[in-house]
C-alpha cells in the first residue's frame, strides 16, 4: 500500500513538471525530486573508484561581439544560435550600455562586458592584432591594464612583431623589414656629405657599413658602429697592442714621454706620504711603549721631534736619506736619537699640550687627503696617456684594415 501511494505521488509530480515545461517556464523541483525514493530508482549504479573525465572547454572569443559568443556557445555545446538565445543577449553593454548594433566589439577579460571600439577608441585593426589583455576603463587601474603586444616598427602597420620567434624581428614580416630598411636609406643623401657640417652619413656610406663588420647590435638592441671596429680584421694581420706606441707621431710621443714622467713623479711623492704615515705610527708606538715603561703619564703629549718633517717633502726626503732614517725605516722602530736608549728623549713631555692637541689624527688624516688628491692625478694622466696610445692603435688598425700601406719589395 505505501508503494502504491508513493509510486500515484511520483506520477503526479512528473505530469505537474511536464505540463509546466510545456507552457515554457522553469519546472520546480518536486519533493521526490530533492529526495527520490532509493526503491523506485531505475539509474545505474555508479561503482566506486571510477574517475569521470572532464572535458576543458576551449576559450571564448575576445573580440567579435556578444553574437560571436553566443554562435560559439552555441557550437560548444551542440544546439542550434536560435535555441541558445537569452534575455541578455540583447544588452545592455559597453559604456554606452547599448545593444549588439553589428559593430566591432571587444570583451573585457575582468567583468566579461563588451565594448564598442567607437566608444573605447580602439579600432578593429589595432584590437584583434595588437591586443594581449583587453581591459576596459571601468576595471582599470594602477595593478589591472591592458596588454599591448610589440607593434611592427613599420609605422604604417598595425600588426604584432615576431619577439617569439626564433629568430627575433621586430617587423611583423621580411617584406616590411626590407620596406623599412628601404625608407631609412632613401632619406640620405646621395652624393658625398660635405664634412665638418654634420655627421650625417651618405647611402653609399651606411651600405659600406651595413655591408662590412664594423657594425653591431648593443645589448640594449641600438645598432651602431663598433667601440672597436677594427679589432676583429686585424687580428689575421698579426697586428699586436705592443706594437701600437710605436706608430705615434712626434707630438703624441713628447706628450706621452711627458704624462709617464708626470705620473712616475707623482707614484714617487705617494711612496713618500706613504714612509710619513708609518713614521707617525712609528712615533705612536714610541710613545705607548714610554707609557708601558712608566716613564711618562698618559696624559702626556708624547709628540716626538722627528715628526717636524711631515709634510715638508724635501726635509722629509733628506730624513729618510739620512742614516738614522734609514736605521728607522729598516727596523720599524723609533729610538733615542742619540743612541743612549733613553725612552723620552726628543719628545714632548708636557700635559695636556695645546700646540700638538690631537697630533696622532691630525697628522694622519693630513697625509691620506694628500695621497687621495695625487691618486686622483695619477689616474687622470694616465687616462689621457693612454687615450693617446690607444689613438694611435685604432689609427694604425685602421690603415690595415684599408690596405693603405706601401710594401717595400
Amino acid at each position: 500500500m505505501d508503494h502504491t501511494y508513493s509510486d500515484s505521488r511520483f506520477e503526479q509530480s512528473e505530469a505537474k513538471r511536464l505540463k509546466s515545461e510545456s507552457r515554457g517556464g522553469s519546472p520546480r523541483p518536486s519533493a521526490s525530486d530533492r529526495t527520490p525514493d532509493n526503491s523506485s530508482s531505475t539509474s545505474p549504479v555508479r561503482k566506486k573508484g571510477v574517475a569521470m573525465v572532464v572535458k576543458k572547454a576551449p576559450k571564448r572569443p575576445m573580440a567579435g561581439g556578444p553574437k560571436a559568443a553566443k554562435k560559439f556557445r552555441s557550437q560548444r555545446d551542440g544546439s542550434s544560435p536560435e535555441e541558445s538565445e537569452g534575455g541578455s543577449e540583447g544588452g545592455p553593454y559597453c559604456l554606452c550600455r547599448g545593444s549588439d548594433d553589428h559593430r566591432w566589439m571587444i570583451c573585457c577579460e575582468f567583468c566579461d562586458d563588451w565594448f564598442h571600439g567607437e566608444c573605447i577608441k580602439m579600432t578593429k585593426e589595432v584590437g584583434e592584432n595588437l591586443i594581449e589583455k583587453f581591459v576596459c576603463p571601468n576595471c582599470t587601474d594602477s595593478k589591472v591594464f591592458t596588454i599591448y603586444k610589440k607593434a611592427c616598427t613599420l609605422p604604417s602597420c598595425k600588426r604584432a612583431s615576431r619577439l617569439t620567434q626564433t629568430p627575433q624581428s621586430a617587423f611583423c614580416s621580411s617584406e616590411h623589414s626590407q620596406m623599412w630598411w628601404d625608407r631609412i636609406i632613401s632619406r640620405l643623401p646621395k652624393g658625398k656629405t660635405k664634412s665638418g657640417l654634420n655627421d650625417q652619413l651618405s647611402q653609399d656610406e651606411i651600405m659600406a657599413i651595413l655591408a662590412s663588420d664594423l657594425s653591431e647590435v648593443s645589448a640594449e638592441g641600438k645598432w651602431g658602429i663598433k667601440a672597436d671596429p677594427f679589432g676583429l680584421s686585424t687580428e689575421g694581420n698579426g697586428v699586436k697592442d705592443e706594437a701600437m706606441p710605436d706608430q705615434i707621431t712626434d707630438e703624441e710621443r713628447i706628450f706621452v714621454d711627458m704624462a709617464s714622467s708626470k705620473k712616475k713623479q707623482l707614484e714617487d711623492e705617494i711612496a713618500m706620504c706613504n714612509k710619513m704615515l708609518t713614521l707617525i705610527e712609528l712615533a705612536q708606538d714610541r710613545r705607548r711603549a714610554a707609557i708601558a715603561a712608566g716613564k711618562i703619564g698618559e696624559d702626556i703629549c708624547g709628540y716626538d721631534q722627528r715628526l717636524d718633517a711631515v709634510s715638508a717633502r724635501d726635509v722629509f726626503s733628506a730624513y729618510v736619506a739620512s742614516p738614522e732614517g734609514q736605521l728607522a725605516f729598516e727596523q720599524s722602530q723609533l729610538v733615542d736619537p742619540l743612541g743612549e736608549n733613553s725612552f723620552t728623549r726628543g719628545m714632548c713631555e708636557r700635559k695636556r699640550c695645546k700646540p700638538h692637541s690631537g697630533w696622532q689624527k691630525l697628522l694622519a688624516a693630513g697625509i691620506k687627503h694628500q695621497i687621495r688628491e695625487m691618486t686622483e692625478q695619477a689616474e687622470e694622466v694616465g687616462e689621457e696617456e693612454r687615450a693617446v696610445r690607444d689613438a694611435a692603435g685604432e689609427r694604425l688598425r685602421r690603415r690595415m684594415a684599408e690596405g693603405n700601406r706601401v710594401e717595400v719589395l
